[in-house]
């Protein structure tokens, strides 16, 4: 299975030799984490999604004009194609050490230090945390000519995907805890290969080896 993943509005950056780019907000885990080879994502809707190497994980978001849960837009800011699965020795904490962590870059920024900002408690059946890691050739953002993310709602529709399915399958109903309340929208395969390929010919594409060594010093 494959999946649609709603987020926040992502932040923009205009990075040196690079132009735009967009990605979490730098006071959170970051998550997913660009600023790496491989793009991580260990806490964003990760319970929530069946885990397989070279699914397909497209983030989106709402446009800066539309009222949740009644956008009219998503826009892809990551295509995320798995290549691996890593479930933690400890599921609320971890170490630099730990073969899982690629770099001290993103222990600092996306691990933030092993110090957990929502570990899991006391489940009947408790949670497993996993991070998942990108194929660094087969994932990117995609961007148009002017540097602006790609809105996906006019090509789901062209497959038969309204964006009354979107809005009733992506929002859920909140108990006041999360301002936006989500859940991810599956897709099937032949659906997320096509959606990957109409993304892949995006006029400007960034990879994580684009980004890797240019976190911006917050």
């Amino acid at each position: 299975m494959n999946y649609i993943i709603y987020h926040p509005i992502r932040c923009c950056t205009n990075v040196k030799r690079i132009g735009n780019v967009y990605h979490d907000s730098f006071k959170g885990n970051q998550d997913p984490y660009i600023w790496n080879e491989q793009f991580l994502n260990s806490f964003c809707h990760i319970t929530q999604i069946d885990k397989h190497n070279g699914q397909f994980n497209f983030l989106v978001s709402r446009g800066r004009n539309d009222k949740y849960p009644n956008f009219e837009h998503l826009y892809c800011d990551l295509v995320f194609k798995v290549t691996s699965i890593h479930e933690w020795t400890n599921r609320n904490s971890i170490t630099l050490n730990d073969p899982i962590v690629d770099n001290k870059q993103s222990f600092i920024h996306h691990y933030k230090k092993g110090v957990i900002q929502h570990p899991f408690k006391g489940e009947i059946r408790p949670k497993k945390r996993i991070t998942i890691k990108a194929c660094k050739e087969s994932s990117f953002q995609p961007q148009s000519e002017k540097q602006e993310l790609i809105d996906i709602v006019p090509f789901l529709k062209t497959k038969g995907i309204t964006i009354e399915q979107l809005r009733s399958s992506i929002s859920l109903n909140s108990k006041g805890k999360v301002a936006f309340p989500s859940r991810p929208f599956k897709i099937e395969d032949k659906v997320a290969e096509e959606l990957y390929e109409f993304l892949s010919k995006s006029k400007r594409k960034i990879f994580g080896k684009d980004l890797k060594n240019k976190y911006p010093k917050k």
